[in-house]
């Protein structure tokens, strides 16, 4: 059981905010869910994340450019960014090298690596 650890999951797609979100819940996980960017840094704020996991392809924003400014404001916590996408792994990889991020994960991978890698993240 993980605890009180903290995720707060961003992604414009319903569906997958909603079976991703219940996946974490089942490990134990406190799960906050936003579907817009422009929430993002208020619920930062609020809820105090321990991690982010952060769809890369937003409307109007990527998230490698939500992903700067996190991290550029990330003064309060100690707070992980993880991209999420279904960008090929070698892309996803040179993306989050370059703003920042604290890692990726791709969206196809199995659920149970999904909690694995969010659990590795929080170590």
């Amino acid at each position: 059981m993980v605890g009180q650890s903290k995720i707060l999951l961003v992604d414009d797609e319903p569906f997958l905010l909603n079976a991703i979100s219940a996946l974490l819940r089942g490990a134990g996980y406190e799960v906050a869910t936003c579907e817009q960017w422009v929430g993002v840094a208020g619920l930062v704020r609020s809820f105090k994340p321990d991690v982010v996991l952060l769809d890369y392809n937003m409307p109007s924003l990527r998230g490698d450019d939500i992903c700067r400014a996190l991290k550029r404001n990330a003064t309060e916590h100690k707070m992980r960014v993880l991209l999420f996408s279904s960008e090929p792994e070698e892309d996803l990889r040179h993306i989050a090298a370059r703003c920042g991020a604290d890692g990726f994960i791709c969206k196809h991978v199995p659920s149970t690596e999904l909690v694995m890698r969010v659990s590795a993240a929080m170590a």
